[in-house]
């Protein structure tokens, strides 16, 4: 029996416990409402009593000890409904036999006991009813003589007990069915909504769900990682608490249903994200609709579109690189024969180092373009930033051939994140070394690796030099390709630094420093929240 079908069971039989102390009640109320002219118990009015007080003690003590530690459901129904029989059959003996209004309680018994009881047991009890009253009406025939009218009136009783034990087990068998198909439909639900909650927690796509105030009615880890809220959302908090622009931006496609809302930063290092509204359907014409919210980090339509500019871009340089480079080559090359002649005087050797200069600074241009073209998607992994910054440091201080003091503030506990290794070398190789030659020009070799975990858990490295700081004007061209301000420079390195986070869902910003100095920070996505784009 499966636990749909006992608690079925266990139902019944409490509502047929209740009905019976019911019962008792009224019979011995009946009596003593009524015991100078009883219209219950005429044959013997104090055992009729004593019997209804009798039923009404075992009835409320049957209501007590109602509990499956006593007794299986079955058990309990089958004692309740023999004691039933028998005490009934009593009354309906003292009350005056079939001709009182009494044998159709028993009639009640035995309906209840076919729908408590299944099979052989439930027609069982029919015939220990039909035997019951049968041997009460040959009492009174013995103390009474015969009487046709009871007779007929016991025969009809009797066989209308198996017509109702088979009418009752039909109704209780499609009773059954009903409640469990009812139980297995709620638990294909229950189990349909727990899979579309966990598929909805486990989509990188943010959802929302708002009411028409607006508050949050649901929101999933992707949402909240997506606007750098730390805290879980309480249910219908208001949606400006946690994103004024995307409440203003709701706002608009409300008043506005064509309005395309232009994406956004939540936090000033959260990532930008887009947004998409739909109304979902009330389910009443009446009631308050609700609206369905996307997020998407545009991280991502970023990474794909600097797939496709890498491509093209690859296939250009692929192009012109024999068309420069070999010419760069061999200019650079006869420079270097027309130096070691003897007939050059002392003022043109000053020519042919301007010539050699430039030579190697277009040879490092083509060299880092290609190096742009030629790089290979990103073999992210999972590790421990703060052991991985170790080794770097050793190495780092090996070939950098300079004195070179690069001081470390870690986190107390160990950041993971998920990075290309051999790209992230370079990357932070190329912003340390920047800061170390700026760090030079104010009398210090000291850079500064601080590691610490932002809003949303996300983690991020600050790369802080002592030189003389960035201008306003400068900043917004930092990460543009072949801006630089010195002369020697190519003015790719930044840019390819941001290209290189971006391929690995990072974000490379130049953050206002708190001292002297520049500070570049490395925005890691989460390691859990984004897994590598092959």
């Amino acid at each position: 029996m499966n636990m749909a079908a006992l608690d079925s069971d266990r139902r019944l039989l409490r509502i047929y416990v209740w009905y019976r102390l019911a019962l008792a009640a009224l019979l011995f109320l009946l009596q003593r409402l009524h015991f100078q002219s009883p219209v219950l118990g005429q044959e013997d009015p104090v055992g009729y009593m004593r019997l209804a007080i009798i039923y009404f003690l075992f009835n409320l003590v049957s209501l007590i000890f109602n509990r499956d530690r006593w007794a299986s459901p079955t058990l309990r129904s089958v004692v309740f409904i023999y004691v039933d029989v028998v005490m009934l059959t009593l009354l309906i003996h003292k009350s005056g036999g079939v001709t009182s209004d009494l044998p159709l309680l028993l009639a009640v018994v035995v309906a209840a006991g076919n729908i408590l009881l299944r099979g052989r047991l439930g027609l069982l009890i029919s015939a220990v009813a039909t035997l019951a009253l049968l041997y009460e009406e040959a009492l009174l025939i013995d103390e009474h003589g015969l009487s046709w009218q009871s007779l007929n009136a016991t025969a009809f009783l009797c066989l209308s007990f198996f017509g109702i034990a088979v009418l009752s087990q039909q109704l209780a068998q499609r009773l059954r069915q009903s409640e469990a198909l009812t139980a297995r439909q709620e638990r294909m639900l229950r189990e349909m909504h727990h899979l579309s909650m966990q598929i909805i927690q486990r989509m990188r796509t943010g959802i929302l769900v708002v009411d028409d105030v607006p508050r949050v009615v649901m929101a999933n880890d992707a949402a909240r990682v997506l606007l750098g809220i730390t805290q879980p959302m309480e249910h219908l908090s208001l949606l400006a608490e946690h994103s004024s622009p995307l409440s203003t931006a709701l706002e608009h496609w409300i008043n506005s249903p064509h309005f395309r809302p232009r994406p956004f930063q939540n936090h000033s290092t959260s990532p930008e994200i887009s947004a998409r509204f739909t109304v979902l359907d009330a389910e009443q014409p009446d009631t308050p609709w609700s609206t369905l919210i996307f997020l998407e980090d545009n991280t991502q339509l970023a990474q794909q579109a600097q797939q496709l500019k890498l491509a093209s871009l690859g296939r250009f340089t692929a192009s012109i690189a024999h068309e420069i480079r070999n010419p760069m080559g061999a200019i650079s090359h006869a420079s270097q024969l027309l130096a070691e002649s003897p007939e050059i005087k002392q003022e043109d050797q000053r020519l042919l180092q301007i010539i050699q200069q430039h030579c190697r600074r277009m040879n490092g241009i083509i060299e880092n373009v290609l190096q742009l073209s030629r790089r290979e998607r990103p073999v992210s992994q999972l590790f421990d930033l703060l052991s991985w910054l170790d080794k770097f440091t050793e190495e780092f201080k090996q070939g950098y051939g300079q004195p070179a003091l690069l001081e470390r503030q870690d986190a107390t506990s160990p950041i993971v994140v998920r990075f290309d290794p051999d790209q992230l070398f370079q990357v932070i190789q190329n912003l340390v070394s920047n800061g170390l030659r700026y760090s030079l020009k104010q009398g210090s070799s000291r850079v500064k690796l601080l590691t610490g975990l932002l809003d949303a858990d996300r983690p991020h490295l600050d790369i802080i030099d002592d030189g003389p700081g960035i201008s306003q004007d400068v900043r917004s061209h930092l990460f543009e390709p072949f801006f630089t301000t010195e002369t020697q420079g190519t003015g790719l390195g930044l840019y390819l630094s941001r290209e290189l986070c971006e391929a690995n869902q990072a974000r490379l910003d130049y953050v206002y420093p708190f001292g002297p100095g520049s500070c570049f920070r490395i925005t890691f996505s989460h390691p859990d929240r984004y897994p590598p784009i092959l």
